[in-house]
């Protein structure tokens, strides 16, 4: 069992946790380090606030989902004893050979029955998802009076809509947004959860306005008025008909507000087997109108090219106990690849999965899915994002053929000449284009970038940001 530094924050559930883990070990709080015979497990004792220490373990039976146990009060997984625990391996403290405790042999013993049950959940998922099953006529009704329900929502968040646009957006004082985040918030009665956000979304624009710049906030209007329209269309449908298929083609119904479940994902045939992924970019911002902290990564599937992103949600209150994701630099290798309804670049989430290092071979793989004329990729990008409802701002790889810098921007062109213009872009609050000028060599030729795309409402032009920079061996990231 090997365990580095770079092992030790990969895991950590973020960065002041494992700066307390190795004061820990750097001030000799841990004492009789263990090891079990078979190299699995480490255990030990480390000192705590109180008198007695506290009971720490690493449990590695399964190197792919190792187990990690204190005897302290933290919600935090893995807390700071562990975390302790493993600088201390990873420093090649003595940790003596000890047989492994009878309580971690018993909790063994339930977590291989929980994963043998979780496996035959997962065989049942799948034939329940081949066999299509019908709905019965109580789950009809249900979603019937669900659907309803969510129209009758969907009629008081037009009223709200049309109230505001009447009132206009510079008249909105105080009181007025009072009453309308009243009014937010009864949405929350109707199964309409992404509705809602995105009144939460404008309320949050409104209140950034400067210089009188409604350009943002007009923007989220008609985002919202869409929704509405499209999710009116789509509920009515549903309501005289339940047993329309769910759409899977867009992201309409995760729109609405719908969570997905494992098996509606599969009985829809939303999941690969066996992916490799690579991650592209990575990075993280505070969703202030869901009140969640969002650590966002963009992955691209080493087998068909398509680039999918990541979210981790992290709720202001809970923020805690849930652990930061961060970039990662290794191929995750998944048997079952659950993908989520979307457009260009659909969220995938997966449950298992091993690690291998990235070779020259998948870089090589990455470059040759970049695309190599701008024309056709700038008309593909257009097309999606002239619908109102689609993500307003796609990831995608391009391979150089030049890059220059102008006066306001790089410029980056394909073997036709046909252009790009590089440039950090409102939505990306991390600004690139300095750190692209200054890693992007002379000669650019062959050099890929993932990068993120914006259409200017004022302007109309699309401009492309950054994220990372690919060579023939390595990917650099812009933004991490």
């Amino acid at each position: 069992m090997k365990i580095t530094s770079k092992d030790i924050e990969l895991i950590a559930p973020n960065a002041d946790a494992a700066k307390n883990g190795r004061d820990l070990f750097n001030k000799k709080k841990l004492d009789k380090l263990s090891q079990s015979p078979d190299g699995t497990l480490i255990f030990g004792e480390c000192a705590g606030s109180g008198k007695n220490p506290y009971y720490c373990s690493a449990d590695y039976i399964d190197e792919s989902s190792p187990v990690f146990r204190c005897s302290c009060p933290s919600r935090q997984i893995p807390c700071k004893h562990v975390l302790g625990l493993l600088y201390a391996y990873a420093g090649d403290a003595d940790f003596k050979q000890a047989d492994i405790p009878e309580d971690i042999l018993s909790k063994r013993s339930k977590i291989e029955q929980r994963q043998t049950k979780k496996e035959q959940e997962k065989a049942d998922i799948k034939t329940k998802a081949e066999q299509a099953p019908q709905n019965t006529k109580a789950k009809l009704s249900a979603l019937v009076k669900k659907t309803e329900a969510q129209l009758e929502g969907i009629t008081l968040a037009g009223k709200l809509i049309r109230n505001i646009v009447q009132t206009g957006l510079s008249s909105l004082d105080a009181s007025n947004r009072k009453m309308i985040n009243e009014q937010i918030k009864q949405l929350g009665n109707y199964y309409i959860p992404g509705i809602q956000t995105a009144f939460n979304d404008l309320i949050l624009e409104l209140e950034n306005v400067k210089n009188s710049d409604y350009t943002q906030t007009i923007d989220q209007l008609n985002y919202i008025s869409a929704l509405i329209k499209k999710s009116q269309e789509y509920l009515t449908i549903r309501k005289e008909n339940p047993e329309t298929p769910i759409e899977i083609q867009s992201a309409i119904e995760e729109q609405i507000g719908h969570a997905w479940k494992l098996t509606e994902l599969m009985q829809q045939g939303s999941w690969e087997e066996d992916a490799e992924l690579a991650q592209l970019a990575f990075y993280n911002y505070d969703d202030a109108a869901r009140r969640e902290y969002v650590d966002e990564g963009y992955w691209i599937n080493l087998k068909t090219g398509k680039i999918f992103k990541t979210k981790n949600y992290r709720p202001y209150k809970a923020k805690n106990y849930i652990k930061e994701e961060n970039s990662f630099f290794d191929v995750i290798r998944t048997k079952e690849l659950l993908i989520y309804p979307g457009d260009i670049n659909p969220r995938i989430r997966w449950d298992d999965a091993s690690v291998r290092d990235i070779q020259r071979d998948d870089i090589e793989k990455i470059n040759a899915f970049a695309a190599g004329n701008y024309a056709d990729l700038v008309k593909s990008v257009k097309s999606t994002i002239k619908n109102p409802l689609a993500d307003k701002h796609p990831v995608s790889l391009i391979r150089l053929h030049k890059a220059y810098q102008t006066e306001n921007a790089i410029v980056a062109e394909d073997e036709s000449g046909n252009r790009l213009t590089l440039n950090n872009i409102s939505y990306f609050t991390v600004p690139t284009e300095n750190i692209l000028e200054a890693l992007l060599p002379k000669d650019a030729k062959g050099i890929c970038l993932t990068v993120m795309f914006e259409n200017n409402i004022q302007s109309g032009l699309l401009t492309a940001q950054a994220l990372s920079l690919i060579h023939k061996d390595k990917i650099l990231r812009l933004v991490y």
